[in-house]
């Protein structure tokens, strides 16, 4: 960030142009009268052909704006954003760079508020998810039945590809409204189920917000933690494979708390039971799932797409620990498979784990719970061991069948 000292002009004003046209603040007007220099796109550079003020379209790449505006400090600088800048717009490039003291905001209404305005709904409860320039697999992580949500586009990520990834997900019901070219003459707002506008091939404008109602029983997709096992892509039969059961899933990633902002990792990962389930549950955080096994990477692979979690579950392929070496330290760790090599995997992590930072690991053989236990030694932990039986048919009746039981450890790094 350039220190407040170190920038010599006045605050850059970042205006917001809104979709009404001339729907500016005084403030915003004013700034524009008293500026010297004006950075906006070409569309909203033409609007004011009135200002004497010097314009000059936005660098391409965007990466060039710091350096652009840097030329021109000592010059009072306006930049022109489409509705509120401060709602997935360019504000956060310049906060990459600048101090919010020498930034000044004037908000205009953004297209997601005009496209609920149309619709006649309160936009509240709606959760924003921004697909631009994003895979859009990640719907998948947000999705849930009976909610609303404002969905940001791109050519890649269109309303008929967003409907197809709805039907595949089971909410083919859902009620999609297509708002184009809002506060522009050739302005459209249209209503379709997601069923039909899957299967349609239908022009739509570039500039285009959805807004989205889920409907249908869904399939694939969460609501609660505590994914079902066959919901897992293993290469076994559903619910089987190198896959964490759902009730020691749960206990894991509740020794873990996961936070906001945590960097975790889960060595040993398998076909991704544990790391799909913390990305899901924790999305602003990031989870390293490390792997080594060419099939199990596979399917993690596939969980990965599967569930959305394709923004903050990184797959590293290697053998640990030194696939460990190139990974950011982590604040917590599950260890789920060491292929023997539990006690080094145990001492690597631990000289890496940050303080304040939450050790989880596993063990099923007599071996690897010797060296769970040799490691904590005297040190302070936390021990559980669960015992899981399911009911299954044999010979036309109900019998339990048990599971291999779990031993948790679970330690904390002090300062």
């Amino acid at each position: 960030m350039i220190e407040l000292s170190n920038w010599p002009g006045p605050p850059i004003h970042v205006i917001g142009m809104g979709i009404e046209p001339g729907g500016l603040s005084a403030s915003a007007r004013a700034a524009l009268e008293q500026a010297e220099l004006i950075i906006g796109s070409a569309a909203h550079l033409a609007t004011f052909p009135e200002l004497a003020a010097r314009k000059i379209p936005y660098p391409s790449p965007m990466s060039g704006l710091r350096d652009l505006l840097l030329n021109h400090a000592e010059r009072r600088i306006a930049l022109l954003a489409s509705g509120d800048p401060l709602f997935y717009g360019i504000s956060s490039t310049l906060l990459r760079h600048f101090s919010p003291k020498h930034l000044i905001f004037h908000p205009n209404i953004s297209s997601v508020q005009a496209a609920f305005a149309r619709l006649g709904r309160p936009w509240q409860q709606a959760q924003m998810v921004s697909l631009h320039g994003r895979p859009l697999a990640s719907l998948r992580a947000v999705l849930q039945g009976n909610r609303f949500y404002a969905l940001l586009t791109d050519r890649e990520n269109s309303p008929t590809a967003i409907a197809q990834l709805l039907v595949d997900a089971g909410f083919g019901e859902s009620n999609l409204w297509v708002a184009e070219d809002l506060g522009m003459p050739g302005e459209r707002f249209r209503h379709f189920q997601a069923h039909d506008l899957a299967g349609m091939e239908i022009e739509v404008s570039p500039l285009n917000v959805v807004i989205l109602e889920t409907r249908g029983p869904g399939s694939v997709l969460p609501e609660f933690p505590g994914i079902p096992d066959e919901r897992f892509s293993t290469g076994a039969e559903p619910g089987k494979g190198l896959l964490s059961k759902r009730e020691v899933r749960l206990t894991i990633l509740s020794l873990l708390s996961p936070r906001a902002g945590d960097i975790g990792w889960d060595v040993g990962a398998g076909c991704g039971g544990v790391s799909v389930e913390w990305a899901c549950w924790n999305p602003h955080g990031e989870v390293y799932a490390i792997e080594c096994h060419p099939e199990r990477l596979e399917h993690l692979g596939i969980n990965r797409e599967r569930f959305g979690v394709v923004n903050n579950l990184h797959i590293t392929s290697g053998v640990a620990p030194e696939a460990l070496a190139e990974l950011p330290n982590p604040q917590a760790v599950f260890i789920g498979g060491s292929s023997g090599n539990l006690r080094a995997m145990l001492e690597a992590v631990w000289a890496r784990l940050q303080p304040g930072g939450r050790l989880v690991a596993s063990a099923v053989t007599e071996d690897s719970r010797v060296d769970l236990h040799g490691f904590a030694g005297d040190q302070s932990a936390e021990w559980t061991e669960l015992s899981i039986a399911r009911g299954e048919r044999l010979a036309g009746q109900r019998v339990m069948r048990p599971y291999l039981p779990v031993l948790l450890m679970k330690m904390e790094k002090t300062g």
